[in-house]
């Protein structure tokens, strides 16, 4: 059945009086943006959502080049707040009440200031009040009051025990004041943790060194070259795969990028190699894992968002296409938008109405003026009985395209529902 004849069929259906289910998925969606007071967008601010109604509710995000993130919530009547924090930029702190079913969009100002973390990443954890006592510590460090930064990240990790940044924090700190045994000890915790920083690992070495313990002084020295090492051996493999690739035999190419990784699972450019030439190669899912590792620590790079979208293309996965053209948005708006746009008509015309809902809606966070995105709206919104919502698309589609074709029988639903 064609879209047109889904479009007639569904207004009528809800005039007879019969409706469909809601949607059991997401139930709102937050789009804010952060900026400054003179309204310019800031990126790279961690957004971290929590509601002390919703024990388990806990979502980080970050935003994109135009300060833009996004929130899901699956409950709505729910107090949420908001903490935002970005090196240069006082931390601030944001709550709302979600009373709505759909997306809405909100502006957040942060104000200029001091860094509350070194380099503008916050700790990772679960801890709000590990977070703060770890973010004063960093604070007393900068300042050099190691004494006051000492408490502080002991106090961070008395909240979080397994707070890798405060171990490490810590083992510099005790390193500094020339408690060269509780240096090792923060140091040793840091790495069963999974630290392989290298301000750790010379912690580690030099207070072993002046402790005068010659075996473990050895021991630390090794971890700490082999550490540079390893580096700098990854990179010489990744630079083979780079000839191996110019010369046409991304198949060896390949198989050199996977082995760099494997010494330096951090080396971005080996993972570029990996996401690049795995899908020369179809091997696929690689390529798609390998562009997801990057995006976790760089969301905005935009090369590892191309290969992602490509990759998630190949599987052909909706729901990882769907993903990689959220992200795709930043960098290609128009590429994003008309693939949703494309998968949004496919749902409908399957009278998928859940999924179609949903992507019609993604395609307005990219383009909130896309008249026809808010008639199919208006549409499945009538259909689930959701009046105000059905009101308040079929009043947008109408403003944004009088003159379609389909504006008068927006305009006499419009009228139904109004009554």
């Amino acid at each position: 059945m064609s879209t047109k004849k889904h479009m007639i069929a569904c207004g009528l259906v809800l005039i007879l009086g019969v409706t469909v289910s809601a949607s059991a998925g997401r139930k709102g969606r937050l789009v804010g943006r952060v900026v400054d007071p003179d309204d310019n967008p800031i990126p790279g601010v961690t957004v971290t959502a929590t509601s002390e109604q919703l024990p388990n509710f806990r979502v980080v995000e970050t935003t994109d080049k135009k300060g833009v993130f996004k929130i899901d919530f699956d409950e709505v009547n729910v107090v949420y707040r908001y903490r935002f924090q970005k090196a240069g930029y006082q931390s601030t702190e944001a709550t709302q009440t979600w009373r709505m079913d759909g997306t809405a969009r909100h502006d957040f100002t942060m104000q200029p200031g001091e860094t509350p973390t070194g380099g503008g990443q916050p700790p990772i954890s679960g801890s709000n009040l590990a977070i703060a006592a770890f973010n004063a510590g960093v604070k007393a460090f900068e300042a050099k009051d190691y004494a006051t930064a000492e408490v502080k990240f002991e106090e961070a990790l008395g909240h979080d025990p397994e707070l890798r940044l405060g171990w490490a924090a810590l083992s510099v700190i005790e390193l500094e004041r020339g408690d060269y045994d509780e240096a090792v000890e923060a140091a040793e915790k840091a790495m069963a943790l999974g630290s392989t920083d290298e301000a750790v690992l010379r912690s580690r070495w030099e207070a072993y060194r002046h402790l005068g313990d010659e075996a473990k002084t050895a021991e630390a020295l090794q971890d700490l070259e082999r550490a540079g090492r390893a580096t700098e051996e990854a990179k010489k493999v990744h630079n083979e795969g780079v000839a191996l690739a110019k010369s046409g035999d991304f198949e060896g190419a390949f198989a050199k990028f996977q082995e760099a990784v494997k010494i330096d699972p951090n080396l971005q450019v080996a993972l570029l190699g990996v996401a690049t030439t795995g899908l020369r190669i179809d091997h696929n899912q690689e390529a798609f894992a390998a562009a997801e590792t990057i995006l976790k620590e760089d969301s905005q790079n935009e090369e590892a968002l191309r290969l992602r979208f490509n990759a998630s293309l190949k599987l052909a996965d909706q729901d990882l296409i769907v993903d990689a053209l959220v992200g795709l948005a930043m960098v290609e708006p128009a590429t994003a938008r008309d693939g949703l746009l494309r998968l949004a008509l496919a749902a409908y015309d399957a009278e998928d109405m859940d999924r179609a809902k949903e992507r019609f809606g993604e395609v307005l966070e990219i383009d909130p003026n896309h008249a026809r995105c808010h008639y199919y709206l208006g549409l499945i919104y009538m259909n689930e009985g959701a009046n105000e919502e059905a009101k308040y698309h079929f009043d947008r589609f109408i403003q944004l395209a009088p003159d379609d074709p389909d504006a008068a029988t927006a305009g006499e639903l419009l009228k139904f529902l109004t009554g």
